[in-house]
């Protein structure tokens, strides 16, 4: 194996989102890739996975997304295809192989992570809604999903929406629900008080 695979990774899908991102994808890009990658990082470290473990996490952080550049629905299962196809190129072993694309497999919405790693990438996935900064975060998607999908909200709709979404949610991970979960709710209770 070669070294620093995880940071080759992430160059690789950077590339390949500079090129061939279709340019509405005004939340699914290469800053929401990168935002999942660094807090895939500092979720794994919290949670102590050793460094093979923590290699997986980053390698599917950094592919989880990057089917956008051929579609919108179904997107992670183009993900999980490039994913594979790389990995194998750089004679990653098999077995690790199914516990990158599992992970990207757990990030489809509804999540339905089956062990650490997956719960992991899943709260990463959703790390913004901890963030000050998510009412921008859901502005884009809004603009995203009008343009993509021609979903149209009036204001009131997107914030009822949004809020239900923001209540109904859970972070998987001890340090999601013990960081992330308060840091979402305060971020909430500003918007929506």
């Amino acid at each position: 194996m070669k070294k620093n695979i995880a940071l080759r990774a992430s160059v690789y899908v950077a590339q390949l989102l500079i090129a061939k991102q279709p340019k509405n994808r005004v939340f699914h890009n290469l800053h929401h890739t990168l935002t999942v990658f660094e807090g895939a990082g500092k979720i794994a470290r919290k949670e102590g996975l050793s460094l093979d473990d923590l290699e997986i996490v980053l390698l599917a952080a950094a592919f989880h997304d990057l089917g956008h550049v051929e579609c919108y629905k179904g997107h992670e299962e183009v993900s999980k295809r490039l994913a594979d196809e790389w990995l194998k190129k750089q004679n990653y072993p098999n077995h690790k192989i199914e516990m990158v694309l599992g992970c990207i497999n757990a990030t489809k919405i509804p999540q339905n992570p089956k062990n650490l790693l997956e719960e992991i990438v899943c709260d990463a996935d959703l790390i913004h809604l901890s963030f000050e900064s998510y009412p921008i975060y859901q502005e884009m998607l809004r603009v995203e999903w009008s343009q993509e999908l021609k979903l149209v909200y009036t204001d009131d709709e997107w914030v009822s929406d949004n809020n239900k979404f923001l209540q109904n949610h859970r972070y998987h991970t001890n340090y999601g629900r013990e960081v992330l979960q308060p840091l979402k709710v305060k971020v909430s209770q500003i918007i929506y008080s």
